[in-house]
């Protein structure tokens, strides 16, 4: 049997049931080796949170992981010999950070062995200016044609690999994508109890409901939805706002809420198994991050048929926000366009058309369409 080898630093909340689901259907073998968990199997404090996550939706692991020690992760030429004692067909390496992803490229392919590159990468996130933004310019064309296959997270990674490197080579998506069926399941379950939950927060189901879940940092940057929210209240003031998240800006995002604390709902950090419930209780998800390759939120936001309005710094309005259909954008940091489209949403009647179009838009970006781009990156060896 054939066997793909996945090189990351930490397990992930959306790849770990992926790599689940590999073990048990794919028609390869999967290892996956973790560079930076230190031996540990605990989810790894979160600065932006400042907390650890909770995935408690994460039972079991059944495939083959590899936990690398800080020892073994200092000394590159072990790490290879791991690797190449496994015969994969392919190595996909996530990324060229931390160091030792970098040092394992040139190893591997002297013994002959296919390595893949993992991007997140954006042109429009990337910063090409300065004495270091020329050495990039230099140097990351030569490095990324060192890859046999790229495997970008959506197309604006794929643009970016294929404008830096000035080269092709062979593509296979490798998006961040999350369960669908289990998030489609879990909001299922608490819709059908919409209104009882709606009560218990001090919320009616007459009320439009604004859903953001994000980390309060600046790089996701709760504070242009807070502010949006308040302009939008002088059109609807039926509009109630859901934060959910904690970080550093706790006691910036409480002062902008001020006196109307009593239109919005925080309940703090919650669960991975609790988000489900939030994005049942939406009428509209709003992702304002400043600066974000992609935004899994909007995966799952979709998955529960949530339409979504995004900045223009998400990754995934590319792929995902198909305008008026499932979702808008709005410029990065601009409060006064964000609470505009908010009240169009609340305007629309299309409501549950836009939920039937996210639905249907998010089965292209499933845990089977990578799997697909898998099995043909491995099975082409």
């Amino acid at each position: 049997m054939k066997r793909l080898l996945i090189v990351q630093n930490v397990p992930t909340q959306f790849d770990v049931p992926l790599y689940n689901k590999l073990a048990q259907e794919a028609v390869f073998a999967l290892t996956v080796i973790y560079t930076q968990t230190t031996g540990s199997r605990n989810n790894r404090y979160d600065a932006e949170i400042g907390r650890a996550p909770q995935w408690d939706h994460i039972t079991a692991e059944c495939y083959e992981r590899i936990d690398l020690s800080a020892a073994q992760a200092g000394r590159p030429a072990d790490v290879v010999a791991l690797i190449a004692a496994k015969e994969p067909d392919l190595v996909l390496i996530s990324g060229y950070y931390p160091a030792l992803h970098r040092k394992l490229v040139l190893p591997l392919k002297k013994l002959r062995l296919r390595v893949g590159l993992r991007s997140d990468n954006t042109l429009w996130h990337s910063d090409f200016s300065g004495i270091k933004g020329l050495v990039k310019k230099l140097v990351l064309p030569i490095w990324l044609r060192r890859y046999d296959t790229w495997h970008p997270v959506g197309t604006l990674a794929q643009d970016y690999l294929e404008t830096v490197s000035r080269a092709q080579r062979p593509t296979f998506l490798f998006p961040y994508n999350v369960d669908n069926t289990w998030f489609a399941q879990q909001s299922g379950a608490f819709r059908s109890r919409r209104n009882t939950y709606l009560e218990e927060m001090g919320l009616s189901p007459q009320h439009f409901i604004v859903l953001g879940i994000m980390k309060w940092h600046q790089r996701e940057d709760p504070l242009v939805l807070v502010r949006a929210f308040r302009q939008l209240l002088d059109d609807k003031p039926e509009a109630r706002l859901i934060l959910v998240g904690d970080g550093p800006l706790r006691a910036e995002v409480k002062a902008m809420i001020g006196d109307i604390v009593d239109k919005v709902c925080l309940p703090g950090y919650a669960p991975y198994s609790e988000l489900p419930k939030y994005y049942a209780l939406a009428d509209v998800f709003v992702h304002p991050a400043a600066s974000e390759p992609w935004g899994v939120s909007v995966n799952e936001a979709m998955a529960c048929g949530v339409p979504v309005v995004v900045s223009s710094g998400v990754g995934a309005a590319t792929d995902l926000v198909v305008e008026g259909e499932t979702g808008f954008v709005f410029r990065v940091g601009d409060s006064a366009a964000l609470a505009r489209t908010l009240a169009d949403c609340g305007q629309r009647k299309n409501g549950e058309a836009m939920r039937n179009a996210c639905i249907g838009k998010i089965r292209d970006w499933s845990y089977a369409q990578t799997q697909a781009s898998f099995e043909r990156a491995v099975l082409g060896a």
